[in-house]
């Protein structure tokens, strides 16, 4: 377990581990976990929840972290294009998913010359910035299609989470590693902060995503 010394950074670290099980948690509760989109929400926060358990692992070195990055960023992304092109139309889901297709064989490509335990900024970046076109690529279908029910739709509560998140994490990026591992520096630890931050703005996000989806009328 990640120690930064700082009691606030390692208690929202803490925070930040468990957080995604709270919409997963509310999901089975209310008995929406074959609705759609939360049934990719619910995939998603599983994710994030084990790559938070194994980027926090004291046995992991730093090449091992970085595979982990990497695998788990691609899964996410993935998890999340599926996601927002429910709210493409046929046409451009399409030209999406031929899109998808090419990036993703030029990553796997990529790390398998490369290795896995590559680390590039720029490659997160570009993944951070593929996920937001996708999302932006959704919200002028998705406001045009819910109308004035537009913040009972999950997708919106999810983009907001994504659009708060990435940016501060494509920043950190370029300022120094967003990821893990990291020094014991104050800038580091900064850079840490803010990230978890971010995280912790996205999950409550994702959690109103659940609260704020409509009642489904009851079979008689």
């Amino acid at each position: 377990m990640l120690k930064t010394g700082n009691t606030f950074i390692d208690y929202l670290l803490v925070a930040i581990r468990f957080l995604p099980l709270l919409p997963v948690l509310l999901i089975f509760f209310k008995k929406l976990y074959l609705k759609e989109p939360l049934n990719f929400l619910l995939i998603l926060c599983l994710l994030d929840f084990v790559a938070g358990l194994i980027r926090q692992s004291a046995i992991l070195n730093a090449g091992h972290q970085s595979v982990v990055n990497n695998v788990f960023f691609i899964l996410e992304w993935i998890l999340l294009s599926q996601l927002f092109k429910a709210t493409l139309s046929g046409k451009i889901r399409e030209q999406l998913n031929i899109f998808l297709i090419i990036v993703l064989s030029i990553l796997f490509t990529f790390y398998s010359l490369r290795g896995w335990d590559f680390n590039s900024p720029l490659l997160n970046t570009l993944q951070g910035c593929l996920i937001l076109a996708v999302v932006f690529l959704s919200l002028p279908p998705l406001v045009r299609n819910s109308g004035l029910h537009v913040f009972g739709s999950p997708l919106l509560w999810i983009a907001g989470g994504c659009l708060f998140y990435y940016p501060i994490f494509i920043l950190l990026e370029w300022l120094g590693t967003g990821w893990l591992p990291l020094c014991q520096c104050p800038a580091d630890m900064e850079k840490l902060a803010m990230l978890s931050i971010a995280g912790f703005v996205r999950y409550v996000l994702y959690t109103m995503a659940v609260l704020f989806y409509p009642p489904q009328p009851s079979v008689s």
